[in-house]
């Protein structure tokens, strides 16, 4: 109900009681008069009666004869007075209670959420505006409830890539500087030596480089954004690119690389190096977690449904289903116990999931267990006219 149409039916109560309460009022004074007055000299013609000096006239010979009267007169009025005051205070308290109520309550829930307290529910009124008030209210504080529930995931996360960096940063640069000692006090001694100690710090130094380069990328997508330079091209050569510079890695771990790649264009619009560094780490992410022997990696490229779908499989360690709802969050590594030799960072698949959504396409895992193997499935969205 409005409060307009509040006010208007407490307004219709409070003239019909009135109205009502003096018209029992003045019967039962109009009785007594009858019954206490000789009012028969009142007697007025219906023509005198409309001669306002005649009604005065005889109504003030009237009084004049029973003075009494005049108190009675004075009493009705009172009582009518006092009746109609009566109504309308009863009426307007309990109009303001009615209004207060919920008022004092919404202040309250206003005070709960200032002070810090959100997990409440802030009830609605009878009243249409302070229920769409509450409502208004209640959307604030559950606004905030998630502000603060995110302002708590970032902080977590904000502790948590602290610890992981700090973690992944120390390995590789104790590593360095061991073996910048081991060059210095003479142990690599031979030239072959030291073209193995300068490669491992290089190696080292590349793990750095990657993981400050993925930190940067992970700093732009979370806090500030990243802008696509889109350019429109053929998947196809994106991927030959891509498996050309992974062939001798491939060779010298000993996996055996099958491709079957689509005989027809699959014109896309992508931003290249963004989209290779997907592409990149799955095909990565499965040479880091093969098995010790038979391995072998399968890709698929091809066109279906209007999207163009690049599969990766392999034979690798797999990972369990439990796991796979949080492989994409930032910083975690399936089976920490297994793979604490491999050297990854944790925000390799998050960042390639959130790099394919920004290109309108999705990016999913799928394993049947713990050396098992593990299938990356990246679809992107043809360009429009590959699709006409």
């Amino acid at each position: 109900m409005r409060i307009r149409q509040k006010f208007q039916r407490y307004n219709l109560i409070l003239l019909i009681a009135s109205i009502g309460l003096i018209g029992v009022i003045s019967v039962l004074f109009l009785v007594i008069f009858i019954l206490k007055f000789p009012v028969e000299q009142l007697y007025i013609t219906r023509v005198e009666l409309i001669n306002p000096i005649i009604l005065s006239r005889a109504v003030s010979t009237f009084f004049n004869n029973n003075p009494e009267a005049i108190l009675y007169l004075v009493m009705y009025i009172l009582v009518c007075i006092i009746v109609s005051a009566a109504v309308c205070t009863a009426l307007t308290y309990s109009l303001s209670r009615s209004l207060e109520l919920p008022i004092s309550e919404l202040r309250g829930d206003v005070d709960k959420i200032r002070g810090g307290k959100l997990s409440f529910e802030v009830m609605g009124s009878d009243y249409e505006e302070l229920d769409n008030l509450a409502e208004g209210v209640d959307e604030m504080r559950r606004a905030l409830l998630l502000s603060r529930e995110r302002e708590e995931q970032l902080r977590r996360e904000r502790n948590m890539l602290v610890a992981n960096v700090a973690h992944d940063l120390r390995t590789p640069i104790t590593s360095i500087k061991g073996y910048i000692d081991g060059i210095r006090d003479g142990i690599a001694d031979t030239p072959e030596m030291r073209e193995r100690y300068l490669n491992t710090i290089k190696l080292k130094a590349d793990m750095i480089d990657d993981l400050v380069s993925n930190l940067s990328l992970y700093s732009m997508l979370e806090i500030s954004g990243i802008t696509l330079n889109k350019t429109r091209g053929d998947l196809r050569e994106l991927i030959h690119g891509i498996l050309d510079g992974f062939r001798l890695d491939m060779e010298q771990n000993s996996i055996t690389l099958t491709t079957d790649i689509s005989t027809d264009p699959l014109t896309v619009d992508i931003d290249g190096d963004k989209m290779r560094r997907v592409y990149v780490n799955l095909i990565d992410n499965s040479i880091k977690y093969r098995q010790d022997s038979n391995c072998h990696i399968d890709i698929k490229v091809f066109a279906e449904d209007s999207y163009a779908y690049v599969v990766i499989a392999d034979n690798g360690h797999g990972i369990a289903q439990n796991e796979l709802a949080h492989v994409f969050d930032s910083f975690y590594r399936a089976d920490k116990s297994r793979s604490s030799e491999v050297k990854g960072n944790g925000l390799g698949l998050g960042i390639a999931k959130q790099l394919t959504e920004k290109h309108g396409g999705r990016l999913w895992l799928r394993s049947d267990g713990i050396n098992k193997g593990t299938t990356a499935t990246v679809a992107l969205p043809l360009a429009k006219e590959q699709n006409e």
